[in-house]
C-alpha cells in the first residue's frame, strides 16, 4: 500500500507557507486569513480570487512592507528621541538549544504517529533565538493544526489525520518601548512548516518539489528562495521563513544599527536589499542550521 498525504483544502507547503507572504491558515472557512496578511486584504476581495491573484496581492503587501506603514491618523508610536541599542545578532552561537527528538512510532503510513510530530514552534523556540538574537526579550508562538487528507493508492485505507503543531508564526521581541511584543512592530519573525515525519520513504514521497537554488546545511539538502530555507533530511522536511524589517521606521529613523558578530553596521532607508542580504546569511541560516542540528 502507498500512502500519500493532500492537504485538506488543496494547496501545497509551498503555496501554504508563503505565498509573497500570504499565510495559510489550516481549518479557515477561506484558503486564506486577511486578518494575518502583512497587509489585511478585504475578506470580500478574498473570495473567488485564485492562487495568482493571491500571490499578486501578497507581492503588493511585500512591497509596503519593505518601506514601511504610515501610522493611523491619531495613533502614537514610539518616539523617535526613544534610546534604541544596536541589535546584537550572533551567526555562530555556541549553544542552540535541545536536540528535538525524533524517536517516535510510526502508524501503518509509514508516517511518524500524527499527533506527536514534531512541532514547528520547536524549531524557532525562545532558548534558539537567543542564542542568535541575545537581546531579545522574549517570544510569542501560535501553533496551527493541519489536517491531512490520506489517500491510500492501490490498497484499502485512507481518512483524514491532524497534525496539531504542523504549522507556527514566532514573533521576537526586543527591550526597548516600540519593539515589545506587546507594540506589534516586526523586527524578527519566522513561519514554520513541517512538511512531512516519518520513515526515509514516506518523506521523500510527501515532500514536495521546490523551485530555488540546492544548497546543503549540515545534514540536510535545503532549497533556496528569497528569505526561505525548504530542508529535508531522512525523517522529516520542514521550511522557516524569516520576515526582518529595519527597526528605525517604527521610530521615525532613517537608519537602523546592529551589530553583527562584532561589527557594527548601520543600514539606511535606502539600503534594504543589503540588510535583507544581511537578514538573510545572519540570522535565518544559523536558525536554520541550528533545526538541523537540533533534528539531527
Amino acid at each position: 500500500m502507498v500512502v500519500m498525504l493532500v492537504d485538506d483544502l488543496g494547496f501545497s507547503d509551498l503555496e501554504r507557507a508563503g505565498i509573497a507572504g500570504l499565510r495559510y491558515v489550516p481549518g479557515a472557512r477561506s484558503r486564506f486569513d486577511p486578518t494575518v496578511l502583512p497587509c489585511p486584504v478585504p475578506r470580500h476581495m478574498l473570495e473567488g480570487m485564485g492562487k495568482r491573484m493571491l500571490a499578486a496581492a501578497g507581492c503588493v503587501c511585500a512591497v509596503l512592507l519593505v518601506t514601511g506603514c504610515a501610522a493611523a491618523p491619531g495613533s502614537s508610536g514610539p518616539s523617535a528621541d526613544a534610546a534604541v541599542e544596536p541589535i546584537e545578532i550572533v551567526s555562530q552561537p555556541e549553544a542552540v538549544g535541545d536536540p528535538v527528538s525524533l524517536d517516535i512510532p510510526l502508524d501503518e503510513s509509514g508516517a511518524f504517529v500524527f499527533d506527536r510530530w514534531p512541532s514547528a514552534c520547536a524549531l524557532t523556540d525562545e532558548a534558539t533565538l537567543s542564542a542568535i538574537l541575545p537581546q531579545l526579550d522574549g517570544v510569542a508562538q501560535s501553533g496551527r493544526e493541519r489536517k491531512l487528507r490520506i489517500l491510500s493508492l492501490g490498497g484499502p485505507g485512507g481518512g483524514m489525520a491532524t497534525v496539531p503543531e504542523a504549522d507556527c508564526e514566532t514573533a521576537v521581541g526586543f527591550p526597548v518601548d516600540g519593539l515589545r511584543l506587546e507594540d506589534g512592530n516586526v523586527a524578527v519573525s519566522f513561519t514554520t512548516t513541517v512538511e512531512a515525519a516519518g520513515s526515509a520513504e514516506f518523506v521523500e514521497r510527501n515532500t514536495s518539489d521546490k523551485s530555488g537554488t540546492d544548497v546543503r546545511v549540515g545534514g540536510a539538502s535545503c532549497v533556496v528562495t528569497e528569505r526561505r530555507y525548504d530542508c529535508q533530511m531522512q525523517s522529516i522536511s520542514f521550511g522557516i521563513v524569516l520576515d526582518a524589517r529595519p527597526y528605525g521606521q517604527y521610530f521615525g529613523r532613517s537608519e537602523s544599527a546592529y551589530v553583527v558578530d562584532g561589527e557594527q553596521i548601520s543600514y539606511s532607508r535606502g539600503d534594504v536589499d543589503a540588510f535583507l542580504e544581511m537578514a538573510e546569511e545572519k540570522i535565518l541560516l544559523p536558525v536554520v542550521a541550528a533545526s538541523v542540528d537540533r533534528l539531527g
